[in-house]
């Protein structure tokens, strides 16, 4: 209950009991004399007063307090490549005491460093069998007391033998690996934070182990380099031929699995449930032993991490994004094995997991095969899935074709947004009719689809005055029971024409009159125009097209494409982790683009799915990557197994290791706190009632409008004290932000948006619709 309401409640409970307390069948008595005048009461709010522009900037500039730069500054200090260096590895064996000698110099920024003060260090030996590493491994070299000459910069680590017989008449490697000046573990994982990792490795014996993927597809989400937990090179010395072996000391082929728990979680949540906690029952263990037991290789750990806990944002039968180049190595008919099935697919499934893949006993059930489908066989031991067998069953290639058909039209990388591109070509506006033209063009790819069949959705937003924001968003609906200025090309919009449409090729006018008043003054100036390309494969399925967008200037009548410095890096930020946009959360026509999100994604609307948070894309964002769970009111908490999928997805990290890495998203320069004339106010939507099961300490808090920092920086902010249900933190936050700015409760946003840019703007504010 807010506090608001409880003062009203107070005041009631007050005021009732002296009413009943006059009731009764006396007479009046004599008016009493007048009583003193009493003293002045505070001043009350005043409702009209002009909202205060904030002052983050003040502070928030990189001396006084952290901005973007700041944070991008901290994070930088993080992980880096090649300080802490590691050379001439040599291992000899001591026949006379029967040891194992490794012996290595380090330095740190190419001055001598003795090794004993590294915050970790390991050295391990794992056997190579010709094909796989196998025990016995992870042998540990490192002696309890490591020895170092400051003279010749020799580290020194000397330990007795397991088998005393030198590693050198192995087959194996042996991988040094650490880091030092630590900062800390991310709560609930086990990445450690640190500056300097380190990694060295020499082969024994005859290794030839290529790996089937790529630390490269690794380096596309996470940090660069690649570093496991945070520390553990997936490459040493930038040699490809390396992928992966430093992981070989813990992740052997035939090693026992220990993370049944990602399985449960898509096979049996009620039982994951039991492991979350640690209540497993013995059925549980039992069946952890069989059902779920699975050997420790990284193909295991690494897809079922991603396909069954950890937010991985791509669907995970893009096999490419991390075995580009080796689809015919991991697609070949020997690995279509039950292993690598479960590895992805749930046995049976649940209608329960927030994450279900298709199960297996959904697919053979759909195939009509699953009487004489057995968990257990390799699939194609009986020469049934093999190529020229006569059986009609598909090999492995032609069930996984191992890139994601809404993304690529074939193996070898080739996007549709590549094949499939639509230009904005032409626009003009006269008498408050804008006309513009588009149209699509096609360079190789299937035969089967053409520029004729894109079906286009025309969009125009109406930015506020010289900013980034629209003060009017075509996906509105203030009008009547249409999309303001959103259109599906050929449908009937009483504000659309279109005026031609024929061999990839359309004219569109919309209608502009609704907003004459904010043109003329001024408070509308630009225009943005943007094109949906709406695209089928021959599976009925919306592929993965870019959608353009071009501003126009009302009043010069020309596109102004400059005009907007780009504040995302698209293709080296997004697609580094989703390949395509919207192909995971929206339609897949709405890619390549963040202009195109923020017409939809405005400021003038709250957060919706996201509590406390804005509609606008910088919120929204924000928000999404700092894992603060949707919908929050309508979790049953008193449900375990709902409960848990939420304290999983809040628990969860940004895959550089750091929300503060801005620029894994941002172009340099373009995380700071915003101009305030050049970003429009915003609106935060409202808490979340109380969900079931959960009393939560952040409740009652009302919609508020608010500053574009407030609302951009602010909603990382926000998220963390909304995961941690810290009430006293976020009061804080917005006591703080209210006092710097403005944090107006239930405040109409138009008006907000003219007071505030009167302060930048000499436009007349006009009624608005």
């Amino acid at each position: 209950m807010s506090k608001r309401m409880l003062v009203l409640m107070c005041s009631i409970f007050l005021v009732v009991p002296l009413l009943f307390m006059g009731c009764g069948s006396g007479s009046d008595g004599a008016t009493g004399a007048p009583g003193a005048n009493g003293a002045n009461g505070a001043n009350g709010q005043d409702l009209t007063a002009v909202p205060n522009p904030e002052s983050c900037a003040v502070c928030h500039n990189g001396s006084a307090e952290r901005d973007g730069a700041a944070h991008q500054a901290a994070y930088d200090e993080l992980y880096q490549d090649n300080v802490l260096r590691v050379t001439n590895l040599g291992y000899a064996f001591n026949g006379t005491d029967n040891t194992d000698v490794v012996t290595f110099n380090m330095t740190k920024a190419g001055a001598n460093f003795d090794c004993r003060d590294a915050d970790s260090l390991g050295i391990y030996f794992t056997s190579y069998n010709g094909t796989n590493f196998v025990a016995p491994g992870r042998l540990s070299l490192k002696a309890t007391s490591l020895s170092y000459d400051a003279g010749t910069n020799l580290c020194t680590s000397t330990k007795a033998s397991s088998d005393n017989v030198s590693l050198l008449t192995k087959n194996g490697i042996i991988v040094l690996y650490g880091r030092d000046e630590t900062i800390g573990t991310i709560p609930g994982s086990r990445v450690a934070q640190n500056k300097y990792p380190f990694a060295a490795l020499l082969k024994t014996g005859t290794v030839d182990y290529v790996s089937a993927a790529n630390n490269a597809g690794c380096e596309k989400c996470h940090i660069v380099p690649f570093l496991k937990h945070g520390y553990i090179y997936g490459q040493v010395g930038h040699d490809a031929a390396t992928d992966f072996y430093t992981c070989k000391a813990c992740h052997l082929d035939d090693g026992e699995g220990g993370h049944q728990f990602w399985q449960e979680l898509v096979d049996d949540p009620v039982m994951a449930t039991r492991d979350f906690n640690g209540t497993l029952t013995a059925a549980d263990i039992t069946k952890q032993g069989t059902t779920y037991a699975y050997k420790t290789r990284l193909m295991n750990d690494v897809h079922m991490s991603h396909a069954m806990e950890f937010e991985y944002p791509q669907s995970m039968a893009n096999c490419a994004t991390c075995h580009a180049g080796k689809l015919d190595v991991i697609l070949a008919d020997a690995n279509f094995t039950a292993e690598t099935c479960k590895s992805c697919h749930a046995v049976t499934g649940s209608a329960q997991a927030e994450k279900p893949q298709p199960s297996l006993a959904t697919i053979w059930a759909d195939k009509g095969v699953a009487s004489f489908h057995s968990i257990g066989s390799t699939c194609n031991a009986s020469g049934c899935h093999v190529a020229g067998s006569g059986s009609g069953a598909k090999v492995f290639s032609a069930i996984h074709t191992g890139y994601d058909k809404k993304i690529y039209a074939d193996a070898v990388g080739t996007k549709y947004s590549d094949i499939f591109k639509v230009t904005i070509d032409t626009a003009s506006f006269d008498n408050n009719l804008l006309t513009f033209s588009f149209q699509a063009t096609k360079t190789g790819g299937p035969a089967g689809l053409a520029v004729t069949d894109i079906a286009p959705t025309v969009l125009v937003g109406l930015y506020g005055y010289d900013t980034k924001d629209f003060l009017f968003g075509p996906h509105e609906r203030s009008i009547d029971t249409n999309r303001d200025l959103e259109y599906v090309v050929g449908a009937t919009h009483p504000r659309y024409t279109t005026v031609s449409a024929a061999g990839g090729s359309w004219t569109v006018t919309a209608n502009l009159s609704t907003w004459a008043d904010n043109i003329v003054a001024g408070t509308v100036k630009r225009v943005e125009i943007a094109v949906l390309p709406t695209l089928k494969n021959a599976d009925n399925v919306v592929v993965a097209l870019n959608a353009p967008s071009r501003t126009f200037n009302l009043g010069t009548k020309t596109f102004t494409d400059s005009f907007y410095a780009p504040i995302v890096k698209v293709p080296t930020g997004c697609y580094n982790c989703h390949d395509a946009l919207a192909t995971t959360f929206h339609s897949a026509d709405r890619g390549g683009n963040i202009v195109v999100c923020r017409l939809c994604h405005i400021v003038k609307a709250g957060g919706s799915h996201l509590e406390m948070q804005s509609r606008s894309i910088d919120s929204y964002v924000h928000a999404i990557h700092s894992f603060q769970a949707f919908d929050i009111g309508d979790i049953n908490f008193a449900d375990p197994v709902e409960s848990m999928f939420y304290d999983l997805k809040v628990e969860s990290h940004f895959p550089t290791f750091d929300i503060t890495n801005c620029q894994s998203c941002h172009n340099a320069g373009k995380y700071n706190v915003p101009d305030q004339s050049k970003s429009l106010p915003g609106v935060l939507s409202a808490s979340d009632p109380q969900p079931a099961g959960f009393i939560r300490n952040i409740f009652g808090v009302p919609s508020y409008v608010v500053g574009p920092a407030t609302r951009a920086c602010g909603a990382c902010h926000r998220a963390h004290e909304i995961k941690e249900d810290n009430a006293g933190g976020l009061i804080a936050f917005n006591s703080h932000t209210r006092t710097n700015g403005y944090l107006l409760e239930n405040a109409d946003i138009l008006t907000v948006i003219n007071q505030v840019m009167a302060n930048f703007y000499d436009e007349v504010v006009l009624p608005t619709p």
